[in-house]
């Protein structure tokens, strides 16, 4: 971690041999994202105001705060910085930023200007005219196209209802799991085995917690034959209702070695569908 600090805190180390400067900086980028270091990318782009590569740093941090739904990290992160940005994504995020902290007019002055430079967003104009108070109400559509605008819509629509599904990106999976917007198990179709599915994807990515899935798998009604004879009947079903079987027959088998042995079917069951982080905690 000390090293980390020291590589990445100052812009003044810079390897001679091997690699560009250009290089050099792409690496530090690439390493902060991939392991999600936001509070070390904070403290860079602070320390280090003025270089190009903080824009790309902003954005992922503040999204990633957002997406935990810790708006005011993400807010408190862009006032710090006091830097111009020439990216029309940051200028939005600052200007809603402005608003939610009950500064209209700098955020209409910010808006303002932004629009002489020719800015067009017919999605975020109808969101700024709502919040700031020029109309009543919003056109009710729902953007995915970032996770700042799945936001504005979650905060502008008053019946607020969004179903995810194979295509809805991780980091809106994460909002939806953050801000308690996933539909409560006990309401799931168990016949939708599609439902079912993205649900231990989600798992998977822990925007669902393992309790909820195992949960979902005890509502899965099975016969009595079924449970009788779990190591051949679960090949029977389908992967979503073999998992449930099996982890039914988990939690009824009483004799150790039989228990582990279908625990280990229970995990390779996972892990053929490459989903074995939802078999985490419960295994």
């Amino acid at each position: 971690k000390e090293i980390l600090n020291t590589l990445f805190l100052t812009n003044s180390y810079f390897p001679k041999k091997n690699i560009t400067e250009e290089e050099f900086v792409k690496l530090k980028v690439d390493l902060l994202i991939r392991n999600k270091e936001t509070k070390l990318i904070e403290d860079y782009v602070i320390k280090n105001k003025g270089f190009e590569e903080n824009v790309e740093l902003i954005k992922f941090a503040a999204n990633e705060y957002l997406s935990k739904a810790e708006l005011k990290k993400s807010c408190d992160l862009l006032s710090k910085v006091e830097e111009n940005f020439n990216d029309n994504y940051l200028t939005k995020f600052i200007i809603y930023c402005l608003i939610n902290n009950n500064k209209k007019e700098e955020a209409q002055l910010q808006f303002d200007l932004k629009k002489e430079q020719g800015f067009k967003d017919k999605f975020f104009e109808n969101i700024f005219n709502y919040l700031i108070g020029y109309s009543d109400k919003t056109d009710n559509k729902i953007s995915e196209k970032s996770i700042l605008d799945f936001h504005l819509s979650h905060r502008t629509i008053s019946d607020f209802n969004f179903e995810p599904n194979e295509l809805t990106s991780k980091i809106i999976w994460r909002y939806l799991s953050s801000s308690n917007l996933l539909e409560s198990i006990d309401n799931v179709d168990l016949e939708d085995l599609k439902k079912i599915s993205m649900i231990e994807k989600a798992t998977h990515e822990y925007n669902y917690k393992e309790e909820d899935l195992f949960n979902l798998y005890k509502r899965f009604k099975f016969s009595i034959n079924q449970l009788l004879t779990v190591k051949e009947s679960y090949k029977l079903l389908s992967k979503e209702e073999s998992r449930a079987l099996v982890y039914q027959g988990v939690l009824i088998t009483t004799e150790i070695d039989s228990k582990l042995e279908l625990i280990k079917i229970l995990k390779s069951l996972f892990e053929e569908d490459k989903i074995n982080n939802a078999f985490k905690y419960e295994l």
